[in-house]
């Protein structure tokens, strides 16, 4: 448990990440570490055998996440999460939460402020390789007596629900679940949330995992402390308030085959992890500019297209969604 160790002097989020961990590297000056921005997933699993890049965002597009970083909606989506996981698991001391990096990080961090005594722990998932099986057991055998729940950010077209449903192990659990795919969720209305916009060398100090053999947990890549905004962590953190809430348990769910990238929050991964094909906006342009003004950000600065009021979205019950380049609807 080496990287374990590790990684606990540089982890921003004070969650320990089961994950072995590999020298440091500077991000933005080894792209031969990465593989190319350009290539999508094609279902072969050695895809997840490098780590993807990530860009190096100006100081103006922090600033301006920092303004939008947190809102009473994403409270309220919260606070309903919360209480659900209370009514399953009432026992806040014996929960152990599972945060899938990257996404679950900042919500399962939430979580645990607002169920004093649970606990979290990250590790990696990929649709189509699934879960860090070596991290999940090591954990599983450090906490035998505890109830484990994966957290997730999001769902999209509900891969990770499906991948996790496979193990029956535990349920997950995510902020946002605008497909109905998650076991508990704090909303199926397609917020977008700042924290999509995170990178790992902003606010976790490492790579994004990729697998290397069956026998080793996924690796990672450690980046320099001079790339960190432990300003946003802390601000992200400072903003968890419970707030009043009507809690739902109906859940309606979803689903068409397609090879979009749906919702709000994974076009802003792709814009994060990928090279998408063009944006695509179910509402106009003003509305666009006041609901997702980050997201606008991100495309001018990878010199992305953007297409607004398309109106064959509503097939897909989503307002933002956006192809792997070179893919076709």
């Amino acid at each position: 448990m080496d990287g374990l160790q590790q990684v606990k002097r540089k982890n921003m989020w004070g969650h320990p990440v089961y994950a072995q961990f590999l020298p440091e590297i500077d991000p933005f000056h080894n792209p031969d570490l990465f593989r190319p921005l350009a290539q999508a997933y094609n279902g072969i699993n050695t895809f997840w055998s490098i780590p993807s890049p990530e860009p190096d965002l100006p100081d103006w597009f922090w600033a301006q996440l920092a303004e939008q970083l947190v809102n009473d909606p994403l409270r309220a989506a919260a606070t309903a999460l919360a209480a659900q996981i209370a009514a399953w698991e009432p026992n806040f001391e014996r929960l152990m939460m599972v945060s899938i990096l990257r996404a679950g990080v900042p919500i399962a961090d939430w979580l645990t402020q607002l169920l004093p005594g649970s606990q979290t722990v990250s590790m990696s998932l990929f649709v189509g390789l699934g879960i860090d099986s070596v991290a999940l057991s090591t954990l599983q055998q450090a906490y035998p007596e505890h109830r484990l729940l994966f957290v997730d950010g999001w769902t999209g077209r509900g891969g990770v629900a499906r991948e996790l449903a496979k193990l029956n192990i535990a349920p997950l659990a995510t902020l946002l679940d605008p497909w109905g795919w998650a076991d508990f969720s704090g909303t199926q209305t397609d917020l977008f949330c700042p924290t999509a916009c995170f990178t790992g060398p902003t606010t976790l100090g490492f790579s994004r995992t990729f697998f290397t053999e069956p026998i080793r947990m996924f690796s990672a890549y450690l980046f320099p402390e001079s790339y960190t905004r432990l300003d946003l962590v802390r601000q992200w953190q400072r903003g968890c308030k419970p707030v009043p809430v009507a809690v739902s348990h109906t859940r309606k769910r979803f689903f068409q085959e397609t090879t979009l990238r749906v919702h709000s929050n994974e076009v802003c991964r792709a814009l994060i992890n990928g090279n998408p094909g063009t944006i695509y906006f179910a509402e106009s342009h003003s509305q666009v500019e006041t609901d997702y003004a980050l997201l606008l950000a991100l495309a001018e600065l990878r010199h992305i297209s953007v297409m607004f009021e398309v109106t064959w979205l509503r097939d897909y019950q989503t307002k933002v969604a956006c192809l792997p380049h070179g893919s076709k609807t």
